[in-house]
């Protein structure tokens, strides 16, 4: 079984994200980190895990994601998939009521996960949030192990 692991970063929160979902899964599973554009030609086998990953911008996964995912053809069956973004952490977004406004826009994640439905894959139910104190980060402490310990609980 192989995890792949498919995500774009803008700031290099996503990408320290995403290095600790890699060594999460590292104990079960071998890893591959790929970028959308080299995991173009990606081709899956039954009973991998596919791990998709965006910063969220403007309530969406990047561009380089959503292309990434547009190309997707049918899976095999047995094709397991998961979805993680990157986000603001709610409490530094100002001023308060732009917080609804985040919120009820939702977050790359999701979309991520809705698109890897309609594609047929078998989508975890539990997308990962990881948050960010600010646009270009830090991370919010605690977020890599919390990565990690997402990633090892993923079926």
């Amino acid at each position: 079984m192989t995890t792949v692991i498919v995500y774009d970063s803008i700031f290099g929160n996503t990408a320290t994200i995403a290095k600790a979902i890699a060594v999460g899964r590292s104990a079960d599973a071998s890893v591959r980190l790929l970028s959308p554009t080299e995991a173009r030609s990606l081709e899956l086998a039954s009973g991998d895990l596919l791990i998709v990953g965006s910063p969220t911008r403007g309530f969406a996964a990047t561009p380089a994601i959503n292309e990434f995912l547009a190309g997707l053809s049918s899976v095999p069956a047995g094709i397991r998939a998961a979805a993680f973004d990157t986000r603001l952490a709610p409490e530094t977004v100002h001023p308060a009521p732009l917080r609804w406004v985040v919120e009820a826009g939702g977050y790359a994640a999701k979309r991520i996960a809705e698109v890897l439905r309609q594609k047929g894959f078998a989508v975890a139910a539990d997308e990962g949030g990881f948050a960010v104190q600010g646009t270009e980060g830090p991370l919010k402490p605690g977020e890599v192990e919390r990565a990690e310990a997402w990633a090892r609980a993923l079926p």
